[in-house]
Order: C-alpha cells, then structure tokens, then sequence
C-alpha cells in the first residue's frame, strides 16, 4: 500500500508550502502530544513542535519513502527530543491521561487521583530516555513495536526490550512506592 503522504512530501521538498501546510495540519496534534509526554511543558512543547516541523520542510528532499512519512517524521520528533533532554540535562516528567472520568469523586478523592498521577508521571520521568520515549511512543501514542522500531531507528528486538524493561521497571518503582504506601 502506498503511503498517501509521499505525494505531499515531494511538493513540500519542491517549495509547495500549500502542501506543507497540509502535512503540518495533519500531523501537529500527534506532534505535540508526543512532545508534551516527553518534556511535560506547553511552551517548550510549541518551541519544539516549530523546529521539528522546520527540520521537515529543510529536509524534505532527504525523505526517501523506504518507510511511512509519519514514521520520519515520528523519528525526527524522537531524536529532537532526545536533543532537547541532552541539553537540558534535567529530569522531566511525561504526561500521563488525566481524563479519567471523575464521577461522583469527592474533592479529597479528586486530590488523591492527582497526587498519584504526578508520582506516576514522576515515576516514568525518572526512566532512562530511551526506555522512556519507547513507552510513550507505545503506550500512550498506540505505536505497534514494529513502528517504534522504525521511529527510533532501532531493530525490533531492541524495542521490544526497550519496551519490556520501561514497563518491568515502572512496575517494580510503582509496586515499591504501593508498598510504602505512597499510592
């Protein structure tokens, strides 16, 4: 099957910014939303949200088609925010889904709710980056393994693991912080 972007990317590497205009659109809210999980800031978040989507329009024509535009994409978003930890040098903490519906919670059950989210976002933001960006891009963006793989530019076996110790060591924080009754 032919991926419906690669006629887009061929404009937008031709100078179309119409065409530009149209991959940004389709693909901004899975671009931020990748980036909010991982560094947790909304202005940072737009900052690096505009430099990816430069990146894409000054390197257009390197796209060779051999995988999805969205997993270049999703690959360039990756390594810039891998970047962006790099030099910052700093833990961040990634968004978790606060949606959960609050049916009837009483105000303290509703501020129980939120002090265990922030100590699991805590949590995940304490996993090494690789580990870290292979959970998102998987369990919170819905990635298959096979698609991470290919968005960080590693083998399938070593997203597979990436993904498997990201979760074996959120359990085993998580199970130790339940045990000490911190959630």
């Amino acid at each position: 099957m032919r991926d419906p972007d690669i006629e887009l990317v061929k404009k937008v590497s031709d100078g179309d910014e119409k065409a530009f205009a149209e991959l940004v659109e389709k693909y901004k809210n899975r671009v931020f939303s990748t980036i909010y999980r991982y560094v947790n800031d909304s202005s940072v978040t737009e900052d690096l949200a505009q430099e990816i989507f430069i990146k894409v329009w000054e390197n257009a024509r390197t796209f060779k088609a051999k995988s999805a535009f969205s997993t270049w994409l999703f690959r360039i978003t990756v390594n810039h925010c891998l970047s962006y930890q790099e030099r910052r040098k700093r833990h961040r903490t990634v968004e978790i889904n606060e949606s959960f519906p609050d049916n009837g919670l009483s105000v303290e059950d509703k501020t129980e709710k939120k002090r265990k989210l922030r100590i699991i976002r805590e949590t995940i933001g304490k996993l090494p980056h690789r580990q870290r960006i292979a959970l998102i891009l998987f369990k919170f963006q819905g990635y298959s393994c096979k698609e991470v793989a290919g968005i960080m530019g590693v083998s399938f076996l070593a997203a597979q693991s990436l993904i498997f110790r990201a979760i074996d060591s959120l359990r085993e924080k998580l199970f130790a912080l339940r045990k000490q009754g911190q959630i």
